[in-house]
């Protein structure tokens, strides 16, 4: 799965579950999607195959504002580098900030999700903007081997210490590895889970 078919796929699953307070951001780099002639992720395709509609496109490119039916959160794709993937105010009051890598969907023989993971968990660490209320994450495509390192590496002493999530993003939309975000802050524990 692609870069951007990750960080696209997890900021629709934030905006139509009704978990942001707002729009939610999306940086996708110009060559995740196409370098000179070479498509690499068809994101006209994508964006119409999801029925987003554009309120503003800068040009004729993909980048702008896009309405998602059934939300009031709005999607921004843009190409600005440095504040994360994916960023979305959440109803809880905290600030989801996301870096995202491409991965295989099917176990890899050559354990290419390791470094992946760690490029990400990298990238995430040095942000150029980060305050009290984020709630940072990494984002990869669903598969077994990312699942189990999910599972791993999110109990490391380090990682839970910094409070980063690490989530899978299924090609179906679904997504594992989010907190319950939905809830304001102030809700009863046992609804809503503080990080």
């Amino acid at each position: 799965m692609p870069e951007a078919e990750v960080s696209l796929r997890l900021a629709l699953y934030i905006a139509r579950n009704q978990y942001a307070t707002g729009d939610v951001d999306v940086a996708i780099d110009g060559a995740q999607v196409r370098n000179l002639n070479k498509i690499h992720f068809p994101m006209d395709k994508f964006l119409r195959d999801e029925g987003l509609i554009a309120v503003t496109r800068s040009g004729d490119s993909w980048q702008g504002v896009y309405k998602i039916a059934d939300s009031q959160s709005k999607l921004k794709i843009h190409s600005s580098p440095g504040l994360g993937d994916v960023v979305a105010t959440l109803r809880n009051g905290r600030r989801l900030r996301v870096e995202s890598k491409k991965g295989k969907l099917q176990r890899s023989k050559s354990s290419s999700e390791y470094p992946l993971l760690r490029e990400a968990i990298g990238q995430l660490m040095t942000v150029s903007e980060v305050s009290d209320i984020d709630l940072l994450g990494v984002a990869v495509p669903h598969s077994t081997k990312f699942a189990e390192l999910s599972s791993r590496w999110s109990s490391a002493p380090l990682i839970q210490r910094v409070g980063i999530i690490i989530i899978c993003v299924h090609r179906s939309g679904l997504v594992d590895g989010l907190p319950a975000i939905a809830e304001p802050s102030n809700a009863p524990e046992s609804r809503s889970r503080t990080f």
